[in-house]
């Protein structure tokens, strides 16, 4: 794999866990104001963000490294 496709797929990876925080921040502090709490549901949100940040992180660099793998078994 060339090293700009990885570069690539780093920047999304890059971009989907700032995303999975950003929208659970978010989707926490509308709950929070529709449902007239203090911040639990932001701090829910907060934790369900980063979970599925991480959650989706193993799974877009498992391939990398598998990929990796394979190519050290080669030599």
């Amino acid at each position: 794999m060339p090293s700009w496709a990885i570069a690539l797929r780093l920047v999304g990876v890059g971009w989907f866990l700032a995303a999975s925080v950003i929208i659970g921040i978010v989707a926490g502090l509308f709950l929070d104001e529709w449902l007239g709490t203090k911040v639990i549901f932001t701090l829910l949100g907060v934790l369900v963000g980063i979970t599925v940040a991480f959650y989706g992180l193993y799974q877009m660099v498992k391939p990398l490294m598998d990929f990796n793998d394979k190519e050290s078994d080669k030599e």
